[in-house]
């Protein structure tokens, strides 16, 4: 009975869409709930990506996509199926969280993003409204910039609306200090690739990290002091607030 009311509630949810606006479409994939457990219940016994509240998760389509901005999902509404409002506290804060490490394609034309909200909401979400937005970044014409950089020598160079230099280390995933790390400082979701040459030798990446407005690039360690770095970008960056909606489909 609880497996079929499930597939019930995701049936109901997923068919909700936006129409599209400024050439983007969006629907929800998506439904997790997870009741909130208390400490008698071990992490071990916990099932796997247990996470109490409610995940919406949103696909939009539509051109020239690069990026969902950082915290910027607004959520003007949502009604559970019980009458409750639960886009805000009882004091007006948002009640909502825009997960981390939204995605979009190499091609720019889809893109997925997670809001979640805390609370028991099983039996509530079935039935519910919900009316936000977020920012989607776009752009389509792309530069790219060299500097020649020194180890051990932190200087900023400008390469095009950034500046880049060399850091410390690896990073988390750069093998500690064992590594080569390039920060970039500027809006660096404007960045496409950053690309190292030590030499003739391209040094693999090791992942990205980034705080503000500056993201560090980690790389393998460079055997030789003079290294190469390309940043390519996109040149035209341009901020697009998308609606969406969630709605039940009508019987």
């Amino acid at each position: 009975m609880a497996a079929m009311k499930r597939l019930l509630l995701a049936s109901l949810l997923l068919g909700a869409t936006c129409p599209a606006e400024d050439g983007f479409d969006v629907r929800l994939i998506q439904c997790q709930i997870g009741r909130p457990l208390g400490d008698e219940v071990p992490f071990e016994v916990k099932p796997m990506g247990h996470d109490a509240g409610v995940k919406l998760s949103f696909l939009v389509t539509g051109q020239n996509l690069v990026a969902f901005k950082d915290d910027s999902v607004d959520i003007k509404a949502f009604t559970l199926g019980d009458g409750r409002q639960w886009a805000r506290t009882r004091s007006g804060k948002p009640n909502w969280e825009q997960e981390s490490f939204s995605k979009v394609n190499e091609e720019g034309t889809i893109g997925s993003f997670t809001v979640k909200f805390p609370g028991d909401l099983f039996g509530a979400v079935e039935g519910a409204t919900l009316e936000g937005s977020i920012t989607a970044i776009t752009a389509s014409n792309s530069a790219e910039g060299k500097a020649e950089l020194t180890t051990g020598d932190k200087t900023e160079h400008k390469v095009g609306p950034f500046t880049v230099s060399l850091g410390g280390g690896g990073g988390l995933f750069g093998g500690g200090g064992d590594g080569t790390t390039v920060t970039v400082k500027g809006e660096h979701q404007g960045v496409i690739e950053v690309a190292v040459m030590d030499g003739d030798k391209k040094l693999d990446g090791n992942g990205s990290s980034w705080s503000g407005d500056s993201k560090s690039y980690h790389f393998d360690k460079a055997a030789g002091k003079k290294l190469a770095v390309t940043v390519r970008y996109w040149t035209d960056l341009k901020e697009v607030a998308v609606p969406f909606k969630m709605a039940p489909v009508k019987k």
